[in-house]
C-alpha cells in the first residue's frame, strides 16, 4: 500500500491531488489550517486517510505533527509539500511579505528537513515533491515575495537532488512547476492564459510522482514558456514588468 502526506490539502491543487492519489490507491495523510475542510475532504475521498490540522508557520508544532503522521502511517512513501500562499498587491507591506516567506520558505524547508532525516536515519527510501511554480522564473513587482519564494524552492530542490546523489541516499526529489491552474489562488488574476483545470493538472502531477521525474511543468506546454522567460533579460522586466 502506497502512502503519501499532502500539506495544504484543504483547497486548490492539494485538495484535487488528494482525490487523484486516493483513486490510485494511496493511503493519505492530509494537513491544513482548517480542520473542518480536512474533515469534509476525508469524508469524500474513495480511499483511507488520516488528517491533521497544521499551520506550517508554527515550525516546532508542525515538525512534530509530521513525525506523528509518519508513525501513524507506518512509513510515508511520498511527502508532497504543497502548502503555500500568495499576495498580489502593490502595497509591499512587511506583514504580507513575511507571512509568505514563513509559509512558502521556512515552513517548506522545516518539514522537508524532518522527512529527509527520518528517511536517512532509518535507512528508508523516500520521495519529496515540492510544488514550486513557473513564477519562479519571472520577477513580478506585484508578487515579489511569492515569486522569489518559488525560485528559492526550485533552487533548493535542485541542490537536494545533488546532495542525495552525493550521499547515496535513496531519496527522490521532484520539483513541480505549475503554470496557471483554475484554483482559488488564481481567482481575480488578469491576463491569464493556458489555464488548466485542477483535475488535469493533478493527473499530470500524479503521473510525474509515480514516474519519479526530477522536474516537471504543469501543464507540459509551460516548459516552453519557462524557457522563454529564462532568456528574457532582467532589463525587460524592469521596464515592462507588472
Amino acid at each position: 500500500m502506497k502512502t503519501a502526506v499532502i500539506t495544504g490539502a484543504t483547497s486548490g491543487i492539494g485538495r484535487y491531488l488528494a482525490f487523484e492519489l486516493s483513486k490510485r490507491g494511496y493511503t493519505l495523510g492530509l494537513t491544513g489550517r482548517r480542520i473542518e475542510l480536512l474533515e469534509s475532504l476525508q469524508a469524500e475521498l474513495p480511499g483511507s486517510s488520516i488528517i491533521q490540522k497544521m499551520d506550517v508557520t508554527d515550525v516546532q508544532a508542525s515538525e512534530q505533527q509530521l513525525l506523528d503522521m509518519i508513525h501513524q502511517l507506518g512509513h510515508v512513501d511520498v511527502l508532497i509539500l504543497n502548502a503555500g500562499i500568495a499576495s498580489y498587491t502593490s502595497d509591499f507591506r512587511w506583514e504580507d511579505e513575511n507571512r509568505i516567506i514563513q509559509t512558502n520558505v521556512t515552513g517548506f524547508c522545516a518539514l522537508l528537513n524532518v522527512y529527509w532525516h527520518y528517511c536517512a536515519e532509518h535507512g528508508k527510501a523516500g520521495h519529496i515533491v515540492g510544488v514550486s511554480s513557473v513564477a519562479s522564473h519571472i520577477p513580478n513587482g506585484g508578487s515579489t515575495a511569492y515569486n522569489a519564494s518559488k525560485a528559492f524552492i526550485s533552487n533548493y530542490m535542485t541542490g537536494l537532488q545533488i546532495k542525495a546523489k552525493k550521499k547515496y541516499l535513496p531519496i527522490t526529489i521532484t520539483d513541480i512547476k505549475p503554470g496557471f491552474v483554475d484554483t482559488p489562488m488564481t481567482k481575480g488574476q488578469r491576463n491569464m492564459f493556458w489555464v488548466s483545470t485542477p483535475e488535469k493538472a493533478c493527473r499530470q502531477i500524479a503521473d510525474a510522482i509515480e514516474q519519479k521525474k526530477p522536474n516537471v511543468y504543469i501543464t507540459r506546454r509551460w516548459r516552453f514558456a519557462a524557457l522563454m522567460a529564462r532568456l528574457i533579460p532582467n532589463a525587460f522586466y524592469r521596464k515592462f514588468g507588472r
